[in-house]
């Protein structure tokens, strides 16, 4: 009986997702279900945390029914809504796998990665059955503060040392990490509240949650794009068999995995928004980049790489480079000045000056050049973490350079491309111009903080190789869009 409510604890939220996602899409194109699949996981997952949240707010002990009842009424109102949902597509079955026509060798392709991918999540969850908590930032992080919610049934504080040690009433906890978010602690309390006592097993299996969301996700919007089932299917293979990915299955309980698939699945929503202005795809993006901050400290930053490709998206170039410029004159003043320091009331003090970062929460950072290229050569083009997908980074990026500048880029293009550099931008400034160049020469969170972009760039690598001829133009009306989709420009899934 526990583990059926743990069965249930993680397929009713997810099922709700799925329901309200597919309502949204009242037309039927290709890859439409293994798309809300995906969305529909993880963003049914994160509900729960918030649900969870709210329980404790309003003063109730933290249980199981209260959240299934919640869940249960959005799981029944989104099918309502998907089976009221009026049909634009006549041919509702476009998104039947359809053989007829195709050769016979991409069928046995199809087929052999589907099962190589059907084996290996089976083998990554049975590594997670079996296996009792082991990853280090699970010790001492991610899981000592759901271990003490079960326990106690209560989302008991944790505080610094100091509050800790003056608390006479020794009702408050302490970790080393005790500014860190709550939304992976909470998906790790979940299926220990379904179970009733604390599990280790149904502790780390929204890991696996996450990585066959990213999965469904990436090849729904893969097929959404316009490539082939075959093509979708091989790169969703190339993500999911990541040697580094795979791990953060299998040793479940660090934090990256799960800001991989929001962050990922965000980035990709705002590409194909980007390319077609399609407001659930920027909704769903607007969501999920909102997200990543409460997922983990570094999340922050990386909502605010939407910004550059957003501006890039949406402006034309006149404006665009005015903004430029502008943004040119205010970093030389800025530089000029020294940098500048402020407090916001609640958070506490910031300082942005050229020898220092401190950010509350996100910690102080001296600045200077001090990195090395070895780390980032022998972990991304000669170790096996990563396969072969650094040398695929640096093709895309050489093809991509060459189609820009032969015969320029629609705006679409430049906006995925601004958001892969600053991306890269960053990840750059952390391990080469902080003190976080430590973590590159150990060979630590080098990788781990990779992980995090490894979705959205590899599905720009997917965008970059497909043929522009089926790119949409960038902000169609909504009649020429809903006009396409009702069209066969999406073959079938």
């Amino acid at each position: 009986m526990e583990w059926w409510r743990v069965g249930l604890a993680l397929g009713l939220p997810w099922l709700a997702g799925v329901l309200w996602l597919r309502a949204l899409w009242r037309d039927a194109p290709a890859g439409i279900w293994p798309l809300a699949l995906g969305y529909g996981g993880v963003m049914g997952l994160l509900a729960v945390t918030l649900l969870l949240r709210v329980q404790a707010a309003v003063g109730l002990p933290l249980n199981f029914a209260g959240p299934i009842a919640v869940l249960t009424l959005l799981a029944l109102s989104g099918g309502w809504l998907a089976w009221r949902r009026p049909r634009r597509d006549p041919d509702a079955s476009s998104n039947g796998i359809h053989w007829r026509g195709q050769e016979v060798w991409r069928r046995a392709l199809f087929v052999v990665l589907l099962l190589w991918l059907g084996w290996r999540l089976a083998d990554l969850a049975r590594e997670i059955w079996w296996q009792p908590l082991y990853p280090w930032d699970a010790w001492t992080t991610w899981t000592v503060r759901p271990r003490v919610w079960s326990e106690l049934r209560r989302l008991t504080p944790f505080v610094d040392p100091r509050h800790w040690l003056a608390d006479p009433s020794n009702s408050a906890y302490t970790i080393h990490a005790w500014t860190y978010p709550y939304t992976a602690p909470l998906l790790v309390l979940w299926p220990t509240l379904a179970y009733g006592a604390w599990n280790e097993t149904a502790a780390n299996l929204p890991w696996l949650c996450a990585a066959l969301a990213l999965g469904f996700g990436f090849y729904g919007q893969a097929r959404l794009w316009g490539v082939s089932s075959l093509t979708a299917l091989i790169f969703t293979w190339l993500l999911l068999s990541l040697p580094l990915l795979d791990t953060h299955v299998a040793l479940a309980g660090y934090a990256d995995l799960w800001l991989a698939a929001v962050f990922g699945l965000a980035a990709i929503a705002f590409f194909q928004w980007a390319r077609d202005g399609d407001r659930r795809q920027g909704w769903l993006a607007l969501l999920l980049a909102l997200a990543c901050p409460t997922i983990k400290l570094e999340g922050t930053v990386w909502l605010l790489l939407f910004v550059p490709a957003l501006l890039v998206a949406r402006l034309r170039g006149g404006w665009l480079l005015a903004l430029a410029g502008l943004a040119l004159l205010v970093g030389l003043g800025w530089w000029l000045a020294g940098g500048v320091v402020f407090s916001i009331p609640g958070l506490g003090e910031f300082r942005l000056t050229p020898a220092l970062i401190q950010a509350p929460y996100l910690g102080r950072f001296t600045l200077g050049y001090r990195g090395s290229w070895d780390p980032v050569v022998m972990n991304f083009l000669v170790l096996a973490n990563w396969h072969l997908f650094g040398y695929l980074m640096l093709l895309a990026a050489g093809v991509a350079g060459v189609s820009v500048v032969r015969r320029g880029a629609a705006r679409w293009e430049r906006a995925e491309l601004v958001f892969v550099a600053t991306s890269l931008l960053a990840l750059f400034v952390l391990f080469f111009l902080t003190d976080a160049q430590l973590w590159a020469e150990q060979y630590t969170s080098i990788n781990r903080v990779f992980l995090e972009f490894v979705p959205a760039f590899l599905f720009w690598i997917l965008t970059v190789f497909q043929p522009s001829s089926l790119a949409p133009h960038p902000f169609p009306s909504g009649g020429e869009r809903n006009g396409r989709l009702r069209g066969r420009e999406h073959p079938p899934i």
